[in-house]
């Protein structure tokens, strides 16, 4: 566990990380957990932003959650880019606003607030954060409550000269928000990165993605970084493809796509193209072709 420079007292801690200081919900179960065990968060993402961004890019970080991956996306961008974070539930904003501040990053905009479709407010519920929860999964629709949050079209506020890059993390909204984003993606066709964990949800935001004209890739990666910086042999998860019968469950592991523009026309060695909108790693008939047709 990392020394907490607040000394142990209150709901969240103070600790020293990759990418800098950085303040987190001692009760999160995932994000805070990884931060204080590993001193780091799913870095092999952050390796894979790398790829993509030089300074002076701009990217929007859909469902910054407390700026895990806002921080290095903006020191990736420097003080010449902008980095547009979005996160809807207050405590987690405010934890986003703190750690932009605590490593002075300026050219960070966290924005309270969605992205989606149309403009609307969605009224949720106030999470307290004072037990033990993955809150950095939650999703809007399953949080009714009485806290306005507004939720608008990225092509409605988007004022840059230049977009990079998406990322996008929003607990089964990830069409919504391309939805809401068609003429930004056709002025700037700039790369994206969407979670795409929920089978439910996968084959109409495939199907959505192909009709923007974006090559799709599978990034299935572990939580766990062998290199992480405080240097842990042992991963925080289990990870893999656990199969309970009913359906195939993704332990320690992301599941993600990564979507570059058809034009691009870009090679990319070692990711698993995209092969049928109703491919999916957890779906029993495809998930041979990502184990090698092994499961634990």
């Amino acid at each position: 566990m990392a020394e907490d420079l607040l000394g142990d007292s209150g709901d969240n801690r103070l600790i020293r990380t990759r990418h800098g200081v950085m303040l987190v919900n001692r009760h999160d179960s995932i994000v805070g957990r990884s931060l204080d065990y590993y001193g780091e968060y799913f870095e092999r993402e952050v390796d894979l932003f790398r790829q993509f961004l030089r300074p002076g890019d701009v990217v929007v970080d859909v469902g910054a959650n407390i700026g895990a991956h806002t921080v290095p996306l903006a020191r990736m961008v420097g003080p010449s880019g902008r980095v547009l974070a979005f996160e809807p539930v207050r405590l987690n904003h405010q934890i986003l606003c703190a750690n932009v501040a605590l490593n002075s990053l300026t050219w960070v905009d966290a924005i309270q607030g969605a992205l989606g479709r149309r403009d609307e407010t969605v009224m949720i519920d106030d999470v307290a954060m004072t037990a033990e929860g993955n809150y950095g999964a939650l999703a809007l629709a399953d949080m009714p409550g009485n806290r306005p949050v507004p939720v608008r079209r990225l092509d409605g506020l988007f004022d840059l000269p230049r977009l990079r890059f998406i990322k996008i993390d929003v607990e089964g909204m990830e069409a919504d928000v391309l939805d809401g984003a068609r003429e930004v993606l056709v002025r700037f066709r700039p790369a994206l990165y969407v979670e795409n964990d929920r089978l439910d949800k996968s084959r109409d935001l495939l199907l959505l993605l192909q009709e923007l004209d974006y090559d799709c890739y599978w990034f299935l990666a572990s939580f766990h970084n062998p290199r992480n910086v405080a240097g842990k042999a042992e991963p925080m998860f289990s990870t893999g493809f656990v199969d309970d019968g009913t359906r195939i469950h993704a332990l320690g592991m992301g599941i993600n796509l990564l979507c570059l523009p058809k034009a691009a026309k870009a090679q990319l060695a070692g990711f698993a193209p995209v092969l049928s909108v109703d491919e999916h790693p957890c779906r029993r008939e495809c998930n041979a072709r990502f184990t090698g047709g092994t499961r634990a």
